[in-house]
Protein backbone atom coordinates (compact mmCIF):
# COMPACT_ATOMS: atom_id res chain seq x y z
CA UNK A 1 0.00 0.00 0.00
CA UNK A 2 1.54 3.29 -1.13
CA UNK A 3 2.14 6.04 1.41
CA UNK A 4 -0.11 9.09 0.88
CA UNK A 5 1.47 12.24 -0.53
CA UNK A 6 1.73 14.90 2.19
CA UNK A 7 1.90 18.62 1.48
CA UNK A 8 1.69 21.75 3.61
CA UNK A 9 -0.01 25.03 2.77
CA UNK A 10 0.62 27.99 5.06
CA UNK A 11 0.79 31.79 4.95
CA UNK A 12 3.68 33.23 6.95
CA UNK A 13 4.92 36.67 7.91
CA UNK A 14 8.31 37.90 6.73
CA UNK A 15 9.73 36.81 10.10
CA UNK A 16 8.30 33.32 9.70
CA UNK A 17 5.29 33.50 12.03
CA UNK A 18 1.93 31.88 11.28
CA UNK A 19 0.05 33.63 14.11
CA UNK A 20 0.57 36.22 16.81
CA UNK A 21 2.12 35.33 20.16
CA UNK A 22 -1.33 35.57 21.78
CA UNK A 23 -2.70 33.02 19.24
CA UNK A 24 -5.63 35.31 18.40
CA UNK A 25 -7.14 34.73 14.96
CA UNK A 26 -5.75 36.99 12.23
CA UNK A 27 -5.86 36.44 8.47
CA UNK A 28 -2.39 36.98 7.02
CA UNK A 29 -3.18 36.33 3.38
CA UNK A 30 -5.02 38.32 0.72
CA UNK A 31 -7.75 37.20 -1.66
CA UNK A 32 -5.02 35.71 -3.86
CA UNK A 33 -3.93 33.55 -0.93
CA UNK A 34 -7.55 32.53 -0.40
CA UNK A 35 -7.70 31.35 -4.03
CA UNK A 36 -4.46 29.43 -3.58
CA UNK A 37 -5.89 27.74 -0.48
CA UNK A 38 -8.98 26.74 -2.44
CA UNK A 39 -6.88 25.33 -5.28
CA UNK A 40 -4.78 23.21 -2.95
CA UNK A 41 -7.74 22.02 -0.90
CA UNK A 42 -9.38 20.90 -4.13
CA UNK A 43 -6.40 18.61 -4.78
CA UNK A 44 -6.56 16.94 -1.36
CA UNK A 45 -8.45 13.89 -0.19
CA UNK A 46 -8.28 15.19 3.39
CA UNK A 47 -7.29 18.42 5.10
CA UNK A 48 -5.60 17.84 8.47
CA UNK A 49 -5.43 20.33 11.34
CA UNK A 50 -3.94 20.12 14.79
CA UNK A 51 -6.20 20.58 17.79
CA UNK A 52 -5.20 24.21 18.39
CA UNK A 53 -5.92 25.11 14.76
CA UNK A 54 -9.39 23.60 14.99
CA UNK A 55 -10.12 25.38 18.25
CA UNK A 56 -9.18 28.69 16.61
CA UNK A 57 -10.96 28.10 13.28
CA UNK A 58 -14.04 26.32 14.69
CA UNK A 59 -15.54 25.87 11.20
CA UNK A 60 -14.53 23.20 8.65
CA UNK A 61 -11.97 23.45 5.84
CA UNK A 62 -14.02 23.84 2.69
CA UNK A 63 -13.46 24.42 -1.03
CA UNK A 64 -15.39 27.64 -1.62
CA UNK A 65 -15.02 27.91 -5.40
CA UNK A 66 -18.07 26.18 -6.95
CA UNK A 67 -16.08 25.36 -10.08
CA UNK A 68 -13.40 23.53 -8.12
CA UNK A 69 -16.01 21.64 -6.11
CA UNK A 70 -17.79 20.67 -9.35
CA UNK A 71 -14.48 19.48 -10.85
CA UNK A 72 -13.95 17.23 -7.85
CA UNK A 73 -17.38 15.69 -8.35
CA UNK A 74 -16.79 15.27 -12.08
CA UNK A 75 -13.66 13.26 -11.27
CA UNK A 76 -15.67 10.94 -9.01
CA UNK A 77 -14.60 12.50 -5.71
CA UNK A 78 -16.78 14.20 -3.09
CA UNK A 79 -17.31 17.92 -3.67
CA UNK A 80 -15.47 18.63 -0.40
CA UNK A 81 -12.30 17.04 0.94
CA UNK A 82 -12.57 15.15 4.21
CA UNK A 83 -11.54 17.04 7.34
CA UNK A 84 -9.36 15.58 10.09
CA UNK A 85 -8.09 16.83 13.42
CA UNK A 86 -5.08 15.35 15.21
CA UNK A 87 -5.32 15.64 19.00
CA UNK A 88 -3.45 13.72 21.67
CA UNK A 89 -5.83 14.89 24.39
CA UNK A 90 -9.09 14.47 22.48
CA UNK A 91 -10.14 17.77 24.06
CA UNK A 92 -12.44 19.32 21.45
CA UNK A 93 -15.50 21.47 22.08
CA UNK A 94 -18.75 19.63 21.42
CA UNK A 95 -20.34 22.78 19.97
CA UNK A 96 -17.88 23.47 17.13
CA UNK A 97 -19.44 24.19 13.72
CA UNK A 98 -16.79 21.83 12.37
CA UNK A 99 -18.98 18.95 13.51
CA UNK A 100 -22.13 20.25 11.83
CA UNK A 101 -21.25 21.16 8.22
CA UNK A 102 -23.04 18.84 5.75
CA UNK A 103 -21.30 16.99 2.97
CA UNK A 104 -17.92 16.64 4.72
CA UNK A 105 -16.47 13.40 6.09
CA UNK A 106 -14.83 14.09 9.47
CA UNK A 107 -12.15 12.22 11.40
CA UNK A 108 -10.63 12.69 14.84
CA UNK A 109 -7.19 11.05 15.15
CA UNK A 110 -5.99 10.41 18.67
CA UNK A 111 -4.27 7.90 20.92
CA UNK A 112 -5.72 5.67 23.63
CA UNK A 113 -5.47 8.42 26.27
CA UNK A 114 -7.49 10.86 24.19
CA UNK A 115 -10.07 8.39 22.89
CA UNK A 116 -12.75 8.84 25.61
CA UNK A 117 -12.79 12.64 25.30
CA UNK A 118 -12.69 12.47 21.49
CA UNK A 119 -15.68 10.10 21.37
CA UNK A 120 -17.60 12.31 23.79
CA UNK A 121 -16.98 15.35 21.58
CA UNK A 122 -17.68 13.57 18.29
CA UNK A 123 -20.95 11.94 19.39
CA UNK A 124 -21.15 9.99 16.14
CA UNK A 125 -20.63 13.09 13.98
CA UNK A 126 -17.03 12.15 13.16
CA UNK A 127 -15.10 8.90 12.99
CA UNK A 128 -12.73 8.64 15.93
CA UNK A 129 -9.57 6.78 14.91
CA UNK A 130 -7.43 5.55 17.80
CA UNK A 131 -3.93 5.20 16.37
CA UNK A 132 -1.89 3.58 19.12
CA UNK A 133 -1.38 3.28 22.85
CA UNK A 134 1.31 5.93 23.13
CA UNK A 135 2.14 9.15 21.36
CA UNK A 136 0.26 9.78 18.11
CA UNK A 137 2.67 9.30 15.20
CA UNK A 138 2.56 10.56 11.63
CA UNK A 139 3.37 7.12 10.22
CA UNK A 140 0.43 5.49 12.05
CA UNK A 141 -1.85 8.30 10.91
CA UNK A 142 -0.81 7.87 7.27
CA UNK A 143 -1.36 4.12 7.53
CA UNK A 144 -4.91 4.80 8.73
CA UNK A 145 -5.52 7.22 5.87
CA UNK A 146 -4.10 4.83 3.27
CA UNK A 147 -6.44 2.11 4.54
CA UNK A 148 -9.31 4.52 3.84
CA UNK A 149 -8.17 5.10 0.27
CA UNK A 150 -6.75 8.59 0.79
CA UNK A 151 -3.80 9.48 -1.43
CA UNK A 152 -3.23 13.23 -0.93
CA UNK A 153 -3.04 14.75 2.55
CA UNK A 154 -2.96 18.53 3.04
CA UNK A 155 -1.63 19.93 6.33
CA UNK A 156 -2.82 23.42 7.31
CA UNK A 157 -1.32 23.90 10.75
CA UNK A 158 -0.20 24.38 13.21
CA UNK A 159 3.53 24.11 13.41
CA UNK A 160 3.40 21.20 15.87
CA UNK A 161 1.40 19.13 13.37
CA UNK A 162 3.88 19.94 10.61
CA UNK A 163 6.74 18.96 12.93
CA UNK A 164 5.12 15.60 13.65
CA UNK A 165 5.42 14.75 9.95
CA UNK A 166 8.77 16.48 9.35
CA UNK A 167 10.58 14.65 12.15
CA UNK A 168 9.53 11.30 10.65
CA UNK A 169 10.60 12.34 7.15
CA UNK A 170 7.02 12.25 5.89
CA UNK A 171 6.67 15.67 4.25
CA UNK A 172 6.76 15.79 0.45
CA UNK A 173 6.12 19.45 -0.40
CA UNK A 174 5.41 22.86 1.09
CA UNK A 175 3.37 25.70 -0.39
CA UNK A 176 4.25 28.91 1.43
CA UNK A 177 2.66 32.33 0.96
CA UNK A 178 5.12 34.99 2.10
CA UNK A 179 3.02 37.94 3.28
CA UNK A 180 4.02 41.60 3.88
CA UNK A 181 3.73 41.50 7.66
CA UNK A 182 6.06 41.40 10.64
CA UNK A 183 4.68 39.76 13.78
CA UNK A 184 7.61 39.45 16.17
CA UNK A 185 7.40 37.60 19.45
CA UNK A 186 9.76 34.87 20.55
CA UNK A 187 6.80 32.67 21.48
CA UNK A 188 4.74 33.29 18.34
CA UNK A 189 4.11 30.04 16.44
CA UNK A 190 6.09 29.32 13.29
CA UNK A 191 5.65 27.14 10.22
CA UNK A 192 7.54 24.31 11.91
CA UNK A 193 7.25 23.88 15.66
CA UNK A 194 8.41 21.08 17.91
CA UNK A 195 11.89 20.47 19.25
CA UNK A 196 13.57 21.33 15.95
CA UNK A 197 16.39 19.64 14.08
CA UNK A 198 19.99 19.85 15.31
CA UNK A 199 22.55 21.76 13.29
CA UNK A 200 23.57 19.87 10.19
CA UNK A 201 20.37 17.81 10.14
CA UNK A 202 17.92 20.35 8.74
CA UNK A 203 15.42 19.34 6.07
CA UNK A 204 16.73 20.28 2.63
CA UNK A 205 14.21 21.82 0.24
CA UNK A 206 14.24 22.55 -3.48
CA UNK A 207 12.44 25.65 -4.73
CA UNK A 208 10.29 24.54 -7.65
CA UNK A 209 8.06 27.57 -8.19
CA UNK A 210 8.04 31.23 -7.18
CA UNK A 211 5.53 33.81 -8.31
CA UNK A 212 4.44 37.22 -7.12
CA UNK A 213 0.86 38.43 -6.85
CA UNK A 214 0.51 41.90 -5.45
CA UNK A 215 2.60 42.14 -2.30
CA UNK A 216 2.74 38.39 -1.69
CA UNK A 217 5.15 35.72 -2.88
CA UNK A 218 3.84 32.22 -3.55
CA UNK A 219 6.57 29.62 -3.08
CA UNK A 220 6.47 25.88 -3.73
CA UNK A 221 9.19 23.65 -2.33
CA UNK A 222 9.89 19.95 -2.73
CA UNK A 223 11.38 18.21 0.30
CA UNK A 224 14.67 16.54 -0.59
CA UNK A 225 15.32 14.92 2.79
CA UNK A 226 17.45 15.33 5.89
CA UNK A 227 20.78 17.04 5.38
CA UNK A 228 23.72 14.90 6.46
CA UNK A 229 26.44 17.53 6.71
CA UNK A 230 26.94 21.24 7.04
CA UNK A 231 25.26 24.01 5.09
CA UNK A 232 25.64 23.92 1.29
CA UNK A 233 28.78 25.45 -0.17
CA UNK A 234 28.52 28.99 -1.45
Amino acid sequence: MARPYVFVNMAVTLDGKIAAADRRSFSLGSEADRREMDRLRAQADIVLWGGETLRAARAPARVLDPGLAASREASGRPAQPANGVVTASGDISIGLKWFEAPGIARFVFTGAAGAPAARQAARGRAEVVVLDEGEVSASALLDALAQRGMEKVLLEGGGELHWMFAREGLLDALHVTLTPWLAGGASAPTLLGGAGFPAGRFLRLKLEEARQEGEEMFLRYRVLGRNTGGPPAR
